[in-house]
């Protein structure tokens, strides 16, 4: 079992340490241990609690309220917000919730009911775009302030991915494109969700997809790039820093000229600055639809 110090809590559900004592001496919400010197420490229940308090908080429920419910009534609450999020197409902080929830107590049942029910209801699109990539917000910021252990890190991108290449594994293989992309990550880079997101995406449009996946050497891309000759190139920048990312660039515009080359997860302006002519920066979905439906100027 995962333990967390009251600073851990305060990281990963957003709410004040000071407001957490408050609510532990005034509602005794949480039963934290103690440590020989008195430190509280916190286990995953004490967690999973916080973060269906702060549902309910958000939902526009008392503090003095939540503390008179049970165990079973809180659960129940939450289903039905959840429920009610995908019903009205809105508001998901309480599926967000739920999946940290999964993540740190690994439990990969939730997590894929958490998943199965979004896709269901809403579409895989909207699913990344409302409820993953807000999640990998959250949880990329938590994992760079050692919110989250490593292997809660590691266990979340695998669930993820998983149910990507399942989804990728359903679409069809066109016969003919008008696009053909290969979609790579650099040799620095080991952040493949948005890459695979993109593929899906991509091959959901009828275009030929040529995916390299990550840490991919400038060779061996240059091989693949003469070798299929396509029409765009795709990746993402999210560990390389500023000054590797437009020599990377640079390159690329260089030696591929006459290839579209579509980049993401860099820094805008740092891209922007570069000023070359055939590197196209994609700040989001719907900018990438554009260019695979053809009305974005390439």
């Amino acid at each position: 079992m995962a333990h967390y110090s009251i600073k851990d809590l305060e990281r990963i559900s957003s709410t004040k340490a000071h407001t957490i004592r408050i609510w532990e001496q005034r509602y005794h919400l949480l039963q934290p241990e103690r440590t020989d010197t008195n430190i509280r420490v916190y286990g995953d229940d004490e967690l999973k609690k916080l973060l269906n308090i702060c549902t309910l908080l958000d939902r526009g429920m008392k503090i003095s309220r939540i503390s008179k419910m049970s165990k079973a009534e809180i659960s129940q609450e939450i289903d039905q917000i959840i429920a009610e999020s995908f019903q009205a197409d809105v508001h998901t902080m309480a599926i967000i919730n739920r999946a940290l929830i999964a993540i740190s107590t690994y439990d990969s049942h939730l997590f894929d009911s958490l998943f199965s029910d979004a896709v269901k209801r809403l579409g895989l699109r909207k699913t990344y775009e409302r409820i993953i990539y807000p999640l990998l917000v959250r949880t990329g910021l938590m994992w760079t302030k050692d919110d989250l252990l490593p292997s809660q890190e590691h266990f979340l991108s695998n669930l993820i991915r998983q149910k990507l290449f399942a989804a990728i594994d359903t679409l069809p293989l066109p016969a003919e494109a008008d696009q053909t992309w290969v979609l790579f990550l650099n040799e620095q880079e080991d952040h493949e969700i948005g890459l695979l997101f993109a593929n899906y995406l991509i091959r959901q449009y009828g275009k030929n997809v040529v995916y390299l996946g990550a840490r991919v050497p400038y060779s061996d891309l240059s091989a693949v790039i003469t070798k299929v000759k396509p029409t765009h190139l795709y990746s993402f920048f999210v560990s390389a820093l500023e000054n590797e990312q437009e020599t990377l660039l640079t390159r690329l515009s260089s030696d591929f000229e006459n290839i579209c080359i579509c980049v993401s997860g860099a820094n805008q302006t740092s891209i922007e600055k570069t000023s070359l002519p055939n590197i196209t920066y994609v700040k989001n979905i719907d900018q990438l639809t554009d260019i695979l439906n053809d009305s974005y100027a390439e």
